[in-house]
């Protein structure tokens, strides 16, 4: 027997075999009969394990996706609302520590599991960048608006210098909305204060908003206080414009921050190419019924 010889090939002989001294002692007749059987039993037999593999490899899938694919989409659907969006310098990469040590991120076909790393390692550097040019952009509203305060008698006013607060942010409060949205968010974003406001508000309603500035106050006698200066959208508008169109000439001269942007730009790219993939993937092994 050689070596190369498969189960399948020796049952092959044998049938031959057989149905060849079958024919010769009983004739054709018999023979055709007993190979049609032979033949429809080894046809079914071929159907029912190749829709049984199919069945188990589609079982597996679809474990896959319950327990790893489905979440991961979740995953990076949120980096991208918080981190590319939102563009927050806060973010807790666990989750995404354990999809990238997981065996089964190497199941997924293609470039996928390729492009998913490689995502993985320049997203989780980023709110480290985002955090020291969000510091940068509070420098410079803190430098450009204190042009726009009005001194008291004997005193002196300006925009607090401490970079955990926001110098300058937009309070908007309306029926159940009550939160307020740091400048320098917005200039982040590259998006207007009233269009963040817009999309954040259940309903709009723009005598609701409202300017805040935090500052500290010199009364030139040693002492400092903090004040917490609101007044509406309407009457800040023309300062809070200027403000801004100083701050983002000064940002256009900065080539580390225009590599920022850039950067920015091309990993919301690629996240929204690993969501739209993983969707596909995962709606074919997840059925959905209309409700």
């Amino acid at each position: 027997m050689s070596g190369n010889s498969s189960p399948w090939s020796e049952l092959l002989s044998g049938v031959f075999a057989v149905l060849t001294a079958i024919a010769t002692y009983l004739g054709t007749q018999p023979f055709s009969t007993l190979f049609a059987v032979l033949l429809g039993a080894a046809v079914t037999y071929s159907v029912q394990k190749r829709l049984q593999r199919e069945s188990e490899k589609r079982s597996k899938n679809a474990e896959y996706v319950e327990e790893y694919y489905g979440p991961l989409l979740l995953e990076i659907q949120k980096i991208q609302r918080v981190v590319l969006i939102d563009v927050s310098e806060r973010y807790d990469f666990g989750n995404l520590e354990e999809f990238k040590a997981r065996p089964q991120i190497y199941t997924m076909g293609g470039k996928f599991s390729a492009d998913f790393l490689a995502f993985s390692d320049e997203i989780m550097k980023f709110p480290e960048k985002t955090r020291y040019y969000r510091d940068r952009i509070r420098k410079l509203i803190h430098e450009m608006g204190n042009d726009f305060l009005a001194n008291p008698a004997g005193g002196h006013r300006s925009f607090v210098s401490d970079l955990s607060y926001a110098p300058v942010s937009l309070k908007y409060s309306f029926e159940s909305d009550w939160f307020e949205v740091p400048l320098d968010s917005c200039v982040l974003r590259g998006k207007s204060p009233i269009d963040i406001i817009k999309d954040k508000a259940t309903s709009f309603n723009e005598e609701s908003l409202g300017v805040v500035l935090y500052l500290v106050v010199d009364d030139r006698r040693g002492g400092f206080s903090n004040e917490y200066d609101v007044k509406s959208f309407t009457e800040r508008k023309e300062m809070l414009n200027e403000i801004l169109s100083r701050v983002n000439a000064e940002l256009d001269k900065d080539v580390g921050y225009n590599n920022f942007r850039s950067e920015l730009t091309e990993l919301r790219k690629t996240a929204a190419s690993l969501s739209n993939r993983l969707a596909k993937y995962v709606e074919k092994y997840v059925s959905t019924v209309d409700i």
